[in-house]
């Protein structure tokens, strides 16, 4: 149920605050006898949509112009919210420019009528929580929950005016903005990062260089003073991680976030929230608890067009964003390494310009659909160049602090999207009064906001 609202807002259906639902759930383009094109215009699903955000990219189709043109009666334009109607259910993106979208299964384009309600305000509606339970409350079906368009234009939306509809997008858009700000600035350092990694690893273009001379390897020519060793020499232990149980019993009683190999993009930067809290048996829970140091790699999973084999570094900023201990999935495996032969910094870096490269895929084994990546044969015949320790500590000194950087921006983003996601609900509702609040040209407010 929606509260009292204050004096002058309105609820309203949805269908009196749009002006269309383009409505492709069920079907694909497919179905006008044309093809899945190499490129051309992307076709979204359900799959790509989520936390706002489009996902999932490199997993989508494409049509042509001929196809597109059949397909699209209307064209999703600047200011549409995509949103799921099913698997899952509710998740929402603003479409930001007048790009071509081919709509497919299991997707709504909602369009409103900005005399009512202003597209990114009705966006920031839906990710309420009592908007999902709305939602949720209309769907039906037995083994998926999926809601039909009438009884979504039956949803209740919370309506003030327009000029308290600009302030509230705009705080509440300020704070999306400082996030996007930071993932770019996030980028630009890791890609520095991997580029240090490079010139000091793969090109062998480190400090003092031109005084060492280069000498024959079974990998190359590589400098003076480093020797070739199998990654079985370093990775002291590994072993793969677990699921555990949803619910505590008396077996399953310790509690632990996993992180699988879909969370590891975000919690490299400190994005936790992805990742379930599960119970675990205490002897599966002792054996592969994650601590600063230690490297999870996806050993399981992939798709057609990506591999298995992204990791990441447990960090200390990253066991501090979670509020229970940490493991790995079972599709993962926990390494650790000896430090002293090889640092697990430098390593993890290796590992993500393997990946970056499809080197890794040669370890690679498919079946219907999933990819296995084979350990065992990758610590055996995994050869790399490894540099003396002094070289290693030097580098370790420089990228550790871009690492830093990355890592900060990240819990800064994670205190911005806690902050908004307070203020979302309490600003929709009409609960924090916005009719004083001086906004200024970028956003933000220049008074202050009581949570």
């Amino acid at each position: 149920m929606i509260g009292k609202l204050p004096k002058g807002w309105e609820i309203k259906k949805l269908n009196e605050v749009i002006v269309d639902i383009i409505d492709y759930r069920g079907k694909t383009p497919k179905k006008l006898g044309g093809t899945w094109s190499e490129s051309g215009i992307i076709a979204l699903s359900a799959m790509n949509v989520k936390q706002g955000q489009l996902v999932k990219l490199e997993k989508a189709k494409f049509v042509n112009n001929s196809l597109y043109q059949k397909w699209m009666k209307s064209e999703v334009t600047k200011g549409d919210i995509l949103m799921t109607s099913e698997a899952p259910l509710g998740e929402t993106y603003l479409v930001p420019d007048n790009r071509k979208i081919c709509l497919s299964q299991r997707l709504f384009c909602i369009r409103a009528n900005s005399s009512i309600i202003l597209p990114r305000f009705l966006f920031y509606f839906f990710n309420m929580p009592i908007s999902r339970r709305q939602i949720d409350l209309r769907a039906t079906g037995t083994t998926v929950l999926g809601i039909r368009q009438p009884d979504l234009r039956e949803l209740p939306i919370i309506t003030p005016s327009l000029p308290t509809q600009r302030k509230i997008t705009a705080v509440l858009s300020a704070y999306d903005d400082l996030i996007k700000n930071n993932i770019r600035r996030i980028k630009i350092l890791e890609d520095m990062a991997q580029a240090l990694y490079r010139e000091w690893f793969v090109h062998f273009r480190f400090p003092g260089h031109e005084n060492v001379p280069m000498v024959e390897s079974p990998l190359g020519s590589i400098p003076q003073g480093w020797k070739i060793k199998q990654i079985k020499e370093f990775v002291d232990d590994y072993i793969g991680g677990g699921w555990g149980k949803e619910k505590k019993n008396s077996k399953y009683t310790v509690p632990a976030y996993v992180i699988r190999g879909t969370d590891i993009a975000h919690v490299r930067h400190i994005k936790t929230d992805t990742c379930p809290l599960r119970f675990h048996t205490q002897s599966n829970f002792k054996s592969r608890q994650l601590e600063v140091d230690d490297i999870v790699m996806e050993i399981s999973g992939g798709g057609k067009d990506w591999g298995v084999g992204r990791s990441v570094l447990v960090t200390p900023q990253m066991l501090q964003a979670f509020e229970e201990p940490v493991i790995c999935a079972s599709f993962c495996k926990r390494l650790t390494l000896n430090s002293k032969i090889y640092s697990p910094l430098i390593f993890m870096m290796y590992l993500q310009e393997a990946y970056t490269n499809k080197d890794l895929e040669q370890y690679e084994l498919r079946s219907t659909g999933i990819r296995n990546f084979q350990f065992k044969t990758f610590l055996e015949r995994g050869w790399i160049p490894v540099a003396p320790p002094s070289i290693q500590k030097q580098f370790v000194v420089k990228a550790q602090s871009l690492i830093d950087s990355i890592q900060n921006i990240g819990v800064r983003n994670a205190n911005l999207r806690q902050t908004r996601d307070l203020l979302l609900p309490k600003l929709i509702s009409g609960k924090i009064d916005v009719s004083e609040i001086d906004v200024d040209t970028n956003g933000m407010p220049r008074t202050t906001i009581t949570h």
